[in-house]
């Protein structure tokens, strides 16, 4: 049932086009908007304007604009504002244009040609991936008109809507859409934006069965057969059910793989939905997974791993004790370590020494992988591959087996001049990197591609974010979210978040921070200054957890 909360929250926009502000619709019946998908307070409903008899060119194009708040029924408002036959053409789902308000403008072209200029802040594909966009030059769009009836229409325009970045969280919604590791051991989240309301399930379905995003393709696979679709375009949801019935090539699906299936499903889909497979409408036995159920977002130990005072291990989440590694903290103190990153089995370790890279295992001697120099901490993954590249040739990156041989690892940044950080994600499918490439700071993420196993390359590298400072530090709060360090050109300290195929957030800083590692959640993450203190965020900035810190190691998972 719908509460009354839900009922009051009908909220209406119209002119955000230039002013970014709302105003109440005079005209035209209002209505409420639909139960949303979780149990969470429903977003804002915008209910534009509809045309108005005798409006300008300039009227109508605000409209338009204004309309794209509103996706319900294809965009049917929106759509009013169109000629009839540019209203079949137009392509409401190629895309968004977010932008932050303050390069919007309308100027008359011609006697039927206005342009609108936005400045773009980001970008969303047609099937849903965001992009921020670094650009300070506003981008002109041109819309034609032409009169229907003595009234003014739009007759070619481009193709996706416009919304400033506030609104477009209102009227979109982050979705994580999950796919499978090589070894089917861990969901992994690629983030896709798709417009709230009744349809978001099954443009959430469509998108599993579509497939990862392309830079994600060869690092993550879909359990779904390939040609498995929707027998209707739609997801109906029943009672807290999301009924999904796909075509004969699900057919192909073994047991095994029917859970697979469905447990994609069931992770991919808003929280509190179950999901019911059918193929050609029969029902399907299925079952759970059971024991082979993949691990979503590991985790880590919460409390912080440490060097202090020649001790490596567990700090204590009250007090200054520390717990050690059975089997590692004492061989690990013993290497006089600058850096450490811990395997998920938390059996081995991959140690930065002035010396070089070193391995280290429960039971075996530590010994020396990489003896460059310049090196910068190496990464761990759970087949126990240990990451090793030097700061001033960040091509030059090296993977060591267990048994201490060497694979050369092609990298996608050739034109990157230095390396800060390069940082494993926890199911081994991605990295983060951050780099110096002309002067500017980048982070970028790539996907792990592997044989075997054994990481062989990296795929094409996404943007996530650009900086004027110099490259410090960076690593993974969780499987979506990650933030990086740099120092900016005054000497202050910069510190960001960054989701994955979302937005970015400052972080507050502190001064002379020289390394950060997450732990399970963004308010967990640690800094480590020069002096040798731990920082941990309290309220909106840091306060000294302890002093005398050597490090703070990086973890990949809870052994197990």
């Amino acid at each position: 049932m719908r509460s009354p909360t839900r009922l009051l929250a009908v909220v209406t926009a119209l002119a955000v086009l230039l002013t970014g502000c709302s105003s109440i619709p005079r005209s035209g019946s209002v209505q409420a908007g639909q139960d949303a998908v979780t149990g969470e307070n429903p977003p804002p409903v915008f209910l534009p304007f509809r045309p108005q008899a005798g409006a300008s060119m300039e009227e109508v194009l605000t409209g338009f604009i204004a309309a794209g708040t509103s996706p319900d029924n294809n965009y049917e408002i929106a759509r009013e504002f169109l000629t009839t036959d540019f209203a079949d053409s137009w392509k409401s789902d190629t895309g968004v244009t977010v932008d932050d308000l303050s390069g919007r403008s309308i100027t008359p072209v011609d006697d039927h040609t206005m342009q609108f200029s936005v400045r773009p802040v980001a970008e969303v594909n047609a099937i849903g991936e965001y992009h921020e966009e670094a650009l300070s030059a506003s981008v002109p769009l041109r819309y034609a008109f032409a009169q229907v009836d003595g009234e003014w229409r739009i007759s070619a325009a481009p193709n996706g809507t416009v919304l400033d970045q506030t609104t477009f969280k209102d009227v979109f919604s982050a979705q994580s859409l999950y796919f499978y590791d090589p070894d089917f051991l861990f969901l992994v989240p690629d983030v896709r934006w798709f417009p709230r309301g009744a349809s978001t399930p099954t443009k959430i379905v469509n998108g599993v069965l579509g497939g990862p995003s392309e830079w994600l393709v060869g690092a993550v696979s879909s359990a779904f057969p390939e040609g498995t679709a929707l027998t209707a375009d739609a997801v109906t949801v029943v009672a807290r059910d999301a009924k999904v019935d796909l075509n004969s090539e699900a057919l192909n699906a073994d047991r095994i793989t029917l859970q697979r299936m469905k447990r994609q499903l069931e992770q991919s889909l808003p929280s509190g939905l179950t999901v019911t497979i059918t193929i050609n409408r029969n029902s399907q036995d299925i079952g759970t997974l059971g024991a082979n159920e993949p691990e979503v977002n590991p985790r880590v130990d919460a409390r912080a791993l440490v060097l202090r005072d020649g001790e490596f291990g567990f700090l204590a989440a009250t007090g200054k004790t520390i717990t050690a590694l059975p089997g590692l903290s004492e061989g690990i103190a013993a290497l006089q370590p600058t850096a450490v990153t811990l395997s998920p089995s938390q059996t081995a370790a991959a140690v930065l020494t002035n010396d070089g890279v070193y391995g280290i295992r429960v039971g075996d001697d530590a010994r020396l992988l990489d003896p460059r120099r310049n090196l910068i901490a190496p990464a761990i993954d759970g087949s126990a591959y240990i990451w090793s590249v030097p700061a001033d040739r960040p091509n030059e990156l090296f993977v060591y087996n267990t048994q201490g041989a060497a694979v050369a690892v092609p990298t996608p940044w050739q034109d990157a001049s230095t390396i800060a950080a390069l940082k494993v994600s926890r199911d081994g499918t991605r990295v983060i990197a951050l780099l110096n490439t002309a002067g500017e700071t980048r982070l970028v993420v790539a996907a792990v591609l592997r044989e075997n196993g054994a990481p062989v390359g990296l795929g094409d590298p996404v943007q996530l974010a650009t900086d004027t400072g110099t490259p410090v530090d960076a690593t993974w709060i969780d499987q979506s979210t990650v933030a990086y360090l740099s120092v900016q050109p005054d000497g202050e300290d910069r510190m960001v978040s960054h989701e994955i195929g979302g937005t970015s957030v400052p972080l507050e800083s502190s001064m002379g921070i020289r390394s950060i590692t997450g732990s399970n959640l963004l308010r967990d993450l640690r800094a480590l200054n020069s002096e040798g203190a731990l920082l941990v965020q309290r309220g909106v900035g840091w306060q000294e957890r302890i002093d005398g810190v050597t490090l703070v190691a990086t973890q990949q998972g809870i052994g197990g």
